[in-house]
């Protein structure tokens, strides 16, 4: 299919809305006694848990923070506004840029019954402000360091940290004795969260309630994420009632239900771009031909056909929801001429043969994909594409030059996403080593107050100009949610942690 044919396409028609009504009846979950604690949620997932690993600070992804942020507690909390309160800690004071005082609760216990004591949050946080450690959150936090009097925590930044409080909504507070033996992971999650961790059999992974939380008891009784890796049969899944929460849904989908008072659909969103990885370990590490890709795709077709519409496209290494967003002076507007000339200065003509991943890991990738690979073909590179299963996909894909991916902020944060770039993570997701960028970012993590946003831009803007990603364009996570789940809400988080707060109708 060639590609005006392509981003011309008309939505799919997924399955008739009539059927809806006929098949509600088949919803596995049991009604919610009232006053009581009962029934059973099911949330469709369109990727596995990364690693059958619970230790949330090792890993990343949607399900691994949908697990974490239900089985562990973490310090501050954040609303669907972005509002950061007390959680496992009582109370917390910024006593100035580099120093957070927090006051923890005395009356949280594990799910194995042992108390939360601060031996344990000092652990928890420690091991993640060690950089050297190469932990995937690491990127939440920055180096310092944590001392307990009592049951007050005092943290200690080496530099002013901006996000400090942001992060710390989303850092998991482990027992201290699955810190220093990390192979009880591979047995199981043991937090002091609202839901204990039951099973993970197939593709289900089973959460039920903690009837001795220290905060409010959720009304839900067992919580499923289900991985369903076809769309299609995702969504039909949610109409038919199968399942009763459907993530990061396409706008073919959303639109599907815009209609069908039996569904809702929810926008909060972590702040999110869909980016085209590139590995800077072959011939990408030339920034010409970084260059030369962001002028061959069309990215204001792809967001507007493919995507329709529902998703901005931006000029800069943040996503436009940001306050820190601003677009930067190059565009990168789509140009074939332009992309020809940056590859023959490379040493490029028509010879240069990319490698590229693909998946059903986000909306319409397999479509995006295909469109990409087309430009590409316009401008005289051949990628040689390979298709693979989700969970393959996200533990293989920086072996392939190109893979569409998400770079999401975890903590709401525009430092984290920026973090990606640089040491471990950096290395791991994009082989990318870059001195200047590493400046930048510490500068900007560095900087508070009113002159962070400016110090974030000169970050971003750097990261832009040199292509170090193709950033396609934001990304919105929309989540359809059955009518029988009342009181769902989202936090601009990558995980559930105002699911608690959810019940269903009788």
């Amino acid at each position: 299919m060639k590609i005006k044919a392509l981003l011309k396409k008309a939505p799919v028609v997924v399955v008739a809305m009539s059927a809806a009504i006929a098949l509600a009846a088949c919803t596995s979950a049991a009604p919610e006694a009232e006053g009581g604690v009962s029934g059973q949620l099911v949330i469709a997932n369109a990727e596995p848990v990364t690693a059958a690993y619970w230790d949330p600070a090792a890993s990343f992804g949607l399900v691994d923070d949908q697990v974490a942020s239900l089985v562990y507690d973490t310090l501050l909390s954040m609303d669907s506004s972005g509002k950061v309160s007390g959680n496992l800690a009582s109370d917390f004071t910024r006593v100035s840029d580099t120093e957070l005082t927090l006051t923890i609760r005395d009356d949280a216990k594990f799910h194995d019954g042992t108390a939360v004591t601060a031996d344990d949050v000092v652990a928890s946080l420690s091991r993640i402000m060690d950089q050297e450690r190469s932990l995937a959150k690491s990127a939440l936090m920055t180096p310092g360091t944590v001392t307990a009097d009592g049951k007050v925590i005092t943290v200690v930044t080496d530099e002013p940290f901006g996000p400090l409080e942001n992060s710390l909504a989303n850092v998991s507070i482990l027992a201290k004795a699955d810190i220093d033996s990390p192979d009880n992971f591979k047995e199981t999650a043991n937090g002091s969260g609202p839901y204990k961790f039951v099973s993970y059999k197939g593709d289900d992974i089973t959460l039920e309630v903690n009837e001795d939380y220290w905060g409010d008891v959720p009304a839900i009784e067992t919580v499923i994420l289900r991985y369903i890796a076809d769309a299609d049969a995702r969504n039909n899944a949610l109409i038919a009632g199968q399942v009763d929460i459907a993530t990061r849904v396409g706008p073919n989908y959303v639109a599907a239900v815009a209609d069908n008072s039996d569904f809702s659909v929810e926008t909060v969103s972590p702040p999110s771009q869909l980016v085209l990885l590139e590995q800077h370990n072959g011939p990408l590490a030339d920034v010409k031909v970084r260059q030369a890709l962001a002028f061959a795709v069309d990215r204001e077709a792809i967001a507007t056909n493919l995507m329709q519409g529902v998703n901005a496209v931006g000029f800069n290494a943040i996503p436009t929801s940001l306050e820190s967003y601003s677009g930067a002076d190059e565009k990168f507007a789509y140009n074939p001429d332009k992309a020809r000339s940056l590859l023959a200065e490379a040493g490029f003509n028509d010879d240069l043969v990319l490698t590229l991943a693909t998946s059903t890991l986000v909306p319409s990738q397999l479509e995006i994909d295909q469109a990409i690979v087309q430009y590409l073909e316009e401008v005289g590179i051949t990628v040689e594409v390979t298709q693979l299963e989700v969970g393959e996909f996200r533990t293989t894909y920086n072996t392939y030059d190109l893979s569409i991916n998400t770079l999401a902020s975890f903590n709401n944060d525009p430092g984290f996403i920026l973090a990606t770039f640089v040491g471990p993570t950096g290395e791991a997701v994009f082989h990318f080593a870059d001195p200047a960028a590493e400046e930048l970012i510490a500068t900007s993590n560095s900087t508070v107050g009113d002159a962070r946003n400016s110090a974030i831009n000169d970050a971003a803007t750097y990261l832009w100009d040199m292509q170090a990603s193709l950033w396609l364009s934001d990304e919105t996570w929309s989540t359809i949610v059955n009518k029988r789940v009342l009181d769902y809400e989202r936090a601009p988080l990558v995980g559930e942690p105002l699911l608690v707060n959810a019940h269903l109708a009788e």
